[in-house]
């Protein structure tokens, strides 16, 4: 699930990058330039969640933005981002600004934002922004009547003394009354839906948003037809069971789960209930 989060907060920094990084760095005279494409696999083995050329206040300059959920676990922060910086500013020799954006109340508490070191001559030094979205106050940001910026407002602050139910519908409305098409107030409403779910009952917003409302949704469609995916491919597995070998039909997952086509599934599964044998099925699935 944490994937879902990563992937849509990644989605709208690539649909709303000039809105958001203006959000990140403070400052409106942002112009992104290009996306950088960072997989890095003989630096660091992972890609940065998002790295753009940009041009802010007339300089050329990286930014870097890593998105987390929670604490970094398999590393500390400070040290992914150590490398990601030094693999950046060798790779394009320009500024780079770095960021780290937590989505969870209880998430970078003991991120400093900094990492330093200097013995017998030798000195570094490496800081970058630390962003707690709960640490933002929410109606600031919903005065700034930035739509692109509405997703992540129900993990922010609420006004003192404003119940969460209350805050929430107050995002959701503040999305509703946004300027912008039919399709993309969907993508807005259903991120905020699935940002929100982070911290709050996701039987709240199904109450405050109707569901009709975020059809036109591109990431709405795509949930649609990955649990549709998951669906057959679940049916096919039951159906097999049925009548072959269940350590044979286990085997077959690895190559099930390799097919991303909707279409393709669905005629396997049309032929998983006539299928006689494990090898028959098998012919099929490599055909």
């Amino acid at each position: 699930m944490s994937q879902d989060y990563d992937n849509m907060a990644k989605d709208l920094l690539i649909d709303f990058a000039t809105d958001i990084s203006r959000f990140v760095l403070g400052v409106n005279n942002v112009e992104v330039l290009e996306n950088i494409d960072t997989e890095q696999q003989t630096i660091v083995g992972q890609r940065t969640d998002s790295t753009k050329r940009i041009r802010v206040d007339n300089r050329e300059v990286i930014l870097h933005i890593e998105l987390q959920l929670r604490d970094s676990t398999h590393k500390p922060m400070w040290a992914r981002n150590a490398a990601y910086h030094g693999y950046l500013v060798g790779a394009h020799e320009i500024p780079v600004y770095s960021n780290v954006i937590y989505f969870h109340p209880n998430a970078g508490r003991s991120d400093t934002g900094r990492y330093e070191y200097s013995w017998g001559g030798y000195k570094y030094s490496l800081h970058y922004k630390v962003i707690r979205l709960f640490d933002i106050e929410g109606q600031a940001v919903l005065e700034l009547n930035v739509p692109s910026i509405l997703p992540f407002t129900p993990l922010m602050k609420p006004p003192i003394g404003m119940e969460i139910e209350q805050w929430d519908k107050e995002c959701v409305d503040a999305t509703l009354a946004a300027p912008v098409d039919q399709r993309i107030q969907g993508d807005l409403l259903y991120a905020i839906s699935l940002f929100g779910s982070i911290v709050h009952n996701s039987e709240l917003y199904e109450r405050l948003i109707q569901e009709e409302l975020m059809r036109e949704s591109k990431f709405y469609q795509r949930q649609v037809a990955k649990i549709a995916r998951e669906n057959t491919i679940k049916h096919i597995m039951a159906l097999l069971k049925m009548k072959l070998p269940v350590d044979a039909v286990n085997a077959l997952a690895p190559a099930l789960q390799n097919i991303d086509n909707l279409q393709r599934l669905e005629e396997l599964h049309l032929a998983a209930a006539e299928v006689q044998s494990i090898e028959a099925f098998t012919q099929l699935l490599t055909d």
